[in-house]
């Protein structure tokens, strides 16, 4: 089988700069071929050279993103792989020059918070009850044993805070996390915090500044990142900015915002808390992303190691997504000006090709090629609570087809992830089936990407609502029982032997991807990285399957021949590789 991936194998170096040459490998049988990439809109041709164990060839660099396929033997070899005819240049492989997504990020394990529900530091920085009002009504102070109330919903505040992430540090480390992703954590009247109202203060009930620069240092000095969530399509309608363009036309906070005739004004999904931003406005820009303390460079400069960009598809001039490529490449410009290893990916719910290939940002969260077909594998229900039928053999299709037409630099640094704040919880996907979980963290934790754990989701986590009742918030957003005998020890011992397995393995962090033929039923693919492979068997009821001579990496024993098994083996093959 052909193979050609972000592996310092194939390609060097890995991240070419503009105007350079890159050595382009691929392991293959063929004694002779060519490779086809375009140049300036025409497709040009280079003979490939035959080395050990394949051909390669040198290419002159020229566009920020080079695109290029290989003609072996006959056929095209592109990114989704053997080809009869040329293929489309969206199944070309698609190499980012410079500059490239932080190395830090490549295959990192991080864990998500919701600082309201996490845990509670300091409980004399709780609100209290009633101590403002929220959409007309007095906010509620919640106790930490109960369930969210779908009824009260953003008014409900359970009192986590930052002080309480930092007291569980040694929790997270001995789970293996090396970065914390929070969502907002600036000045809001709601416990979710995605209608700020001062992008410059850290919410004083969690903490302050005092508490986020404390979070920092300490989670640098045991050597984790800390990326926050940065709200930049909307602000909340406390926002000073956007109070002032209501009360004044002749204000210059005016054009910030997209007001309609009668005074109705644009919002996100028309939620008028959320007043959406216009990019067209220079004081935006200058606010948010160029001026030299705009909120993008200074909380970098203040300490955070990265953005997690809020429905980063949607920011944009007026009411749309107009300028969308060349505002997330400037967000991302903006941070590396501050920290040249800065980490900035979006919220891409769907489709991420258009706004990757476009060399706009490090990543994404990747629900629609990850997520989404794992749990409808397994749980039956679509994003939207619809029933689906699927099966391995379409999931592995579904995963393969994004993996494979992602830009090679950026496949790494996907934010992978089973569950978040806005998806309901995996287990309450599952009807509370454990084992399910389990493979699902299995699949999570030796794919490629940069994987996300949801606060909770590694203890069996579920919610409290009905399983015929479909919805995600408020009640995926409940409190973490810090009572021991609350957790699901079996779920988390695995997600720690796995998160373990895969600082160990090289392979499992950086190695690139590959198809698997495996047993009816099974998720089956490899891993490979600088010649060197691991196979990972993903089955939800019992198969049968017939294995070479190998290394059962999660079990520590040899295994060979025929067997049978249900849940997630990682093998290492020690003799006759290949397909199986």
């Amino acid at each position: 089988m052909n193979y050609h991936d972000h592996d310092p194998e194939c390609i060097e170096p890995l991240v070419p700069e503009l105007g350079s040459e890159v050595r382009l490998f691929v392991r293959t049988a063929a004694r002779s071929g060519q490779v086809v990439y375009r140049h300036h809109g025409e497709l040009v041709r280079l003979e490939l050279t035959p080395t050990a164990g394949g051909l390669e060839v040198r290419v002159p660099v020229v566009e920020p993103v080079l695109r290029y396929a290989f003609f072996l033997e006959g056929r095209f070899f592109g990114s989704h792989g053997d080809e009869g005819a040329l293929p489309r240049y969206d199944r070309f492989f698609h190499l980012l020059t410079a500059p490239a997504a932080p190395d830090w990020a490549a295959g990192r394990v991080f864990y998500q918070i919701f600082p309201d529900r996490f845990r509670n530091g300091r409980p004399g920085l709780s609100p209290r009850q009633g101590e403002w009002e929220y959409q007309g009504r007095p906010i509620v102070a919640k106790p930490w044993s109960a369930p969210p109330d779908p009824g009260q919903g953003a008014r409900e505040f359970y009192g986590g805070d930052l002080w309480g992430v930092i007291e569980a540090l040694d929790y997270l480390e001995d789970l293996g996390v090396g970065g914390l992703y929070l969502t907002p954590i600036f000045k809001s009247p709601s416990s979710h915090r995605y209608d700020t109202e001062d992008y410059y203060q850290i919410d004083p009930h969690l903490g302050g500044r005092e508490a986020f620069d404390a979070l920092a240092r300490q989670l640098h000095q045991r050597v984790m990142k800390l990326v926050l969530d940065g709200v930049f399509n909307h602000t909340g309608d406390h926002f000073p900015g956007f109070r002032e363009a209501l009360e004044s036309p002749h204000s210059p906070w005016r054009e910030a915002f997209t007001f309609f005739p009668g005074g109705d004004y644009a919002a996100f999904y028309g939620v008028p808390t959320l007043p959406k931003l216009n990019y067209a406005s220079e004081l935006v820009w200058r606010y948010f992303i160029t001026g030299p303390d705009a909120v993008v460079r200074y909380w970098i400069r203040a300490g955070a190691d990265g953005w997690r960009l809020d429905v980063a598809q949607q920011i944009g001039e007026g009411a749309t997504d107009r300028g969308n490529a060349r505002l997330l490449r400037a967000i991302k410009e903006a941070a590396r000006a501050e920290n040249p290893e800065a980490f900035v990916f979006g919220e891409l719910a769907f489709d991420t090709t258009p706004y990757l290939r476009a060399h706009t940002l490090d990543g994404a969260m990747h629900y629609a090629g990850f997520a989404n077909p794992l749990l409808e594998w397994l749980g039956g229900r679509d994003w939207y609570g619809q029933e689906v039928r699927t099966s391995a053999a379409e999931v592995w299709r579904t995963l393969w087809d994004h993996y494979a037409a992602l830009p090679l630099g950026l496949r790494q640094t996907m934010y992978t992830l089973i569950g978040s704040h806005d998806v309901p919880r995996p287990l309450w996907r599952l009807r509370g089936d454990v084992e399910k979980l389990k493979l699902l963290f299995g699949v999570l934790l030796t794919f490629p990407g940069a994987p996300g754990i949801y606060y909770g989701d590694e203890i069996g986590l579920s919610q409290a609502n009905p399983y015929d009742e479909w919805r995600g918030d408020p009640l995926n957003r409940g409190p973490f029982p810090w009572e021991p005998e609350r957790w699901n020890e079996a779920v988390r011992g695995w997600v720690r032997r796995l998160v373990r397995l895969r600082r160990e393995r090289v392979e499992l962090r950086r190695g690139g991807l590959l198809p698997l033929a495996g047993p009816a039923g099974a998720l089956a693919f490899r891993r490979r990285y600088r010649g060197r492979e691991l196979w990972v068997l993903a089955a939800p009821e019992p198969v049968r399957w017939r294995v070479p001579r190998s290394r059962d990496l999660l079990e520590g024993r040899e295994v060979e021949g025929e067997l049978e098994w249900q849940g997630t083996r990682v093998l290492e093959p020690l003799e006759g590789g290949g397909d199986a």
